[in-house]
């Protein structure tokens, strides 16, 4: 059988499987302990995120290690909402993202949040009018996906980011999951960024 379904999960490369086991045969140590055990835990846990940093080009990050990117979407999404109760209650977001976005965001309505879908141009993308014209004082959030996993399109993320930079008080989360490892990324402008191993070979 050919496997081509790369955009829903990737198989797992060998030197990342190798890594995995022998971290689990000789890093048993909790990171968070003072013995000997838990500092190699942690100084092998400070090294991985500085892998990452690197992968994102970025130094000024921190990094929530999660279950995967539904768990990062859903912490990212409730986080600011929980973080920022008097900020407001309209979220901004477009009709194309993945259900721990949008079911999030379904719950979210119910608790009196106003979310509010951006239109779309003809390519797909968002379109930037539309956009500054949605935004509100009381824009507490924007969360969308970079590059969408259903038709691949690319979305105009640093110009979004741009035109938020005037409105201090709206968070953006990117959900990245579709372009870590195929498009280069950058966190300009961002402030909540969600990716998944599994979709670039690794656990």
């Amino acid at each position: 059988m050919v496997y081509l379904d790369y955009s829903a999960t990737t198989p797992v490369r060998q030197e990342v499987l190798d890594s995995f086991v022998m971290v689990c045969k000789n890093y048993i140590g909790n990171s968070n302990s003072l013995h000997l055990l838990g500092s190699k835990s942690r100084h092998l846990m400070e090294e991985a995120e500085k892998a990452i940093l690197s992968l994102l080009q970025t130094k000024n990050s921190e990094i929530v290690f999660t279950s995967g990117a539904t768990e990062a979407n859903n912490l990212a999404i409730l986080g600011v909402i929980e973080a920022y109760p008097k900020r407001g209650k309209h979220i901004l977001t477009t009709p194309l993202e993945h259900s721990s976005v949008s079911e999030t965001l379904r719950y979210l309505k119910t608790k009196g949040y106003e979310v509010e879908e951006v239109p779309l141009d003809d390519n797909g993308q968002v379109d930037l009018d539309c956009f500054r014209k949605m935004l509100r004082p009381d824009t507490v959030l924007v969360t969308m996906a970079s590059v969408s996993s259903e038709v691949g399109i690319l979305q105009p993320i640093s110009k979004m980011g741009a035109i938020l930079r005037d409105y201090p008080t709206t968070l953006f989360h990117v959900d990245g999951t579709q372009q870590v490892g195929k498009v280069p990324v950058c966190l300009d402008d961002i402030d909540l960024f969600s990716f998944s191993a599994h979709k670039i070979y690794g656990i």
